[in-house]
């Protein structure tokens, strides 16, 4: 029911706005030409490559993104200038997008999982065993040669860092629009078609309703006592039809990175401190004082 709400087509519209005042800065210029040049070349030889890219020429050119059967799934056919639905400048935006969502997220998740570890002492060691001897199991040194499966191999890891997208969500809102009349099921208020929805993922998050002590770091949270917590509330990566495309690419980022960090460095515990956070331009969390931690190398 909340759908359409596309951010791209906000961030390009303001883009071409401030581009009539001249305002167009040179990243922005130059990241256009690369996909300009990137989609010349594909359509002129015949190029197919499975990636965004790939998909959105297939919206551009046929209005549709096709069914994946490893056949035809990534062929784009070439259709005349005019027919063509999406410009350029379009595909730019969303790229943009896709990179600025997944960079930024990834980051902090990394930060703010080894913040709140350096708080949990026990919670730490238990975590770093893991990582230690799923390596030694694997034969592998502390920075060769990690692969997906050998990551599967670590559950632990896998519920800190939904404690930490549980607290600390990428974009602590999500907007949305009503595509049709909704009533709300404990009263009689409708929401009414088109209405703009921002849903509170950070304060669904961090309600006890939900789940209980939500200040505390407690990734047993999902396994020991995850009939105490509403796993419905849990939508750090949205929900519906505008989920997170990039889920587990960015939680396969962050697992190797953390475990590159975690087998090669201590983390000097800290007092408890909750993070204060300030107003910012950007849609994501951004800590005051930032997030001070002290690693040191093992070797």
């Amino acid at each position: 029911m909340f759908d359409r709400y596309n951010p791209s087509t906000v961030f390009y519209s303001i883009a071409q706005f401030l581009a009539l005042f001249g305002t167009l800065d040179p990243i922005t210029a130059d990241l256009r030409e690369i996909v300009r040049r990137t989609i010349e070349y594909r359509e002129k030889h015949g190029v197919a490559r499975k990636d965004i890219l790939q998909l959105l020429l297939q919206l551009r050119n046929s209005g549709e993104v096709r069914e994946d059967d490893d056949t035809t799934t990534w062929q784009v056919d070439a259709v005349a200038e005019n027919q063509k639905t999406m410009s350029i400048d379009t595909i730019t935006a969303n790229l943009f997008l896709f990179y600025i969502a997944g960079s930024e997220t990834t980051s902090s998740t990394i930060a703010y999982t080894l913040y709140e570890l350096a708080m949990y002492p026990e919670i730490l060691q238990r975590v770093q065993a893991e990582v230690l001897r799923c390596l030694e199991r694997n034969n592998l040194k502390r920075w060769d040669n990690l692969s997906y499966d050998i990551l599967q191999e670590m559950p632990y890891l896998d519920l800190c860092i939904m404690e930490t997208t549980r607290k600390y969500p990428g974009l602590p809102i999500w907007n949305r629009e009503c595509t049709k009349d909704y009533r709300l099921s404990h009263n009689d208020f409708v929401i009414k078609k088109g209405t703009a929805i921002i849903i509170p993922i950070m304060g669904i998050g961090r309600d006890a309703k939900y789940f209980p002590q939500p200040m505390d770091y407690k990734p047993e949270r999902y396994a020991e006592e995850k009939d105490r917590n509403n796993m419905t509330a849990f939508m750090p990566f949205g929900d519906g039809p505008r989920y997170c495309i990039a889920k587990r690419m960015g939680i396969i980022n962050v697992k190797a990175a953390l475990v590159k960090i975690l087998a090669n460095f201590n983390i000097e515990t800290q007092p408890r401190k909750e993070i204060e956070f300030k107003f910012h331009s950007t849609p994501v969390l951004m800590p005051k004082e930032g997030l001070k931690i002290t690693l040191v190398k093992k070797y």
